[in-house]
């Protein structure tokens, strides 16, 4: 099936898998690429994640920061979903830049639809990647797993809006843990959907304005 749709596999020893996630005590064995496995290399990468169900403000943040990260030089690397990490890599490649987008599903798994679009476009501007085998489907526990990946490549991980629960915390714990940077941007003290931020900015995150 990857040789049918052009898709990449790369070992740990491979010239392509990336840097930074090999340092990571758990990184997978293999990575399956749809895309270009040269923007793999990247040694700056930085990665953008937050809320879903994001608001205005936050996801013109994330598209405005991206595209001011590569062209700067980075690489931008976010999740693939919606909200927030869909304007990370909208705001990567209108900038030109090059953005990876790391699933919890296998790449032929049939998964948010409304994003093919997108997630084809990313291909083009870099990859689409995920540790999972082609028909993988996603399950409850595979997306949380594949943070590790999102901070492991990334020099820092800037969590742009996340509430009390989201997810992105969880990406945010694993690069603490990973010795990584980690930093996030402020918003509304009186909005749920920044009390997750405003939590890892009153415990050494990094304000990312």
């Amino acid at each position: 099936i990857c040789k049918n749709n052009g898709w990449h596999i790369i070992a740990q020893d491979s010239e392509y898998y990336p840097v930074h996630l090999k340092r990571i005590a758990d990184c997978p064995a293999l990575l399956y690429v749809n895309g270009d496995p040269e923007c793999l290399k990247a040694k700056l990468c930085i990665s953008i994640v937050g809320a879903r169900e994001a608001s205005n403000y936050g996801k013109k943040v994330a598209f405005n920061l991206a595209a001011s990260l590569v062209r700067g030089g980075a690489t931008v690397i976010s999740g693939g979903a919606l909200g927030i990490d869909s304007a990370s890599h909208e705001g990567a490649i209108n900038a030109g830049g090059k953005t990876v987008a790391v699933m919890g599903c296998g790449l032929g798994a049939a998964y948010l639809p409304e994003n093919e679009a997108m997630r084809n476009e990313i291909s083009k501007h870099g990859a689409v990647i995920s540790e999972y085998l082609p028909l993988s489907k996603p399950s409850r526990g595979s997306f949380p797993l594949r943070n590790r990946i999102i901070s492991g490549m990334s020099l820092m991980t800037v969590v742009v809006e996340a509430s009390e629960r989201s997810g992105s915390l969880g990406t945010a714990k694993y690069a603490a843990a990973q010795g990584r940077d980690v930093g996030a941007v402020p918003g509304s003290v009186i909005s749920s959907a920044y009390v997750g931020s405003s939590y890892l900015l009153s415990n050494g995150a990094k304000m990312v304005t």
